[in-house]
């Protein structure tokens, strides 16, 4: 009888921790430590109902790394991950403990701040912007100049999880449209 209890208490750690390893997967991206697109768009469904009970602000950010393909084509895809990575790693590091940051595509990045203003989420991607330009990430002796085009949508009564990031999107891609000019690019 005591041999069979002690099975079954350790039977029962081992799933305790195969939850949380699930729970912890379920949330969380698979190659960086941010969140992933499934946790932001709950985080987002969040946000918009204390926006519509409490009026709380907040701003939904939208960034796209410009030249993976690039990174990915001369240097290799682990080059491209380590970029990622880096990218992961300055984000979460420029943001409040409060704020959102995740993964929520390839090269795309999402980031809720709470309670800002638009002048304030178009400082904090300026910020960001030159965080991630400051210091080239160095991978196997290369360096990899991270940048990414930014948009910014505001909550506003009645929008859904799909209009802000419709909104953030289209407002991420003027900048691409602006980068693309002036690089020669149509």
């Amino acid at each position: 009888m005591r041999r069979e209890r002690d099975a079954l208490r350790r039977e029962n750690r081992i799933l305790k921790i195969a939850v949380a390893e699930l729970e912890r997967v379920s949330e969380r991206d698979t190659l960086t430590p941010l969140f992933n697109r499934r946790y932001f768009l709950t985080a987002i469904h969040q946000r918009i109902a204390r926006f519509e009970r409490h009026a709380e602000s907040a701003a939904i950010v939208f960034a796209d790394l410009n030249q993976l393909k690039r990174i990915n084509d001369s240097l290799g895809h682990a080059a491209g991950d380590f970029a990622l990575l880096e990218v992961a790693k300055r984000m979460q590091e420029s943001i409040r403990s409060t704020d959102v940051a995740a993964r929520i595509g390839g090269d795309e990045f999402g980031l809720i701040l709470d309670q800002s203003s638009e002048a304030g989420a178009r400082a904090q991607v300026e910020r960001l912007q030159h965080v991630l330009a400051a210091t080239p990430a160095v991978y196997d002796g290369h360096a990899i100049t991270l940048s990414a085009c930014f948009g910014v949508a505001m909550l506003r009564t009645g929008m859904t999880e799909s209009d802000i990031l419709a909104a953030a999107d289209r407002d991420m891609y003027s900048c691409k449209l602006a980068l693309g000019s002036a690089m020669g690019h149509r």
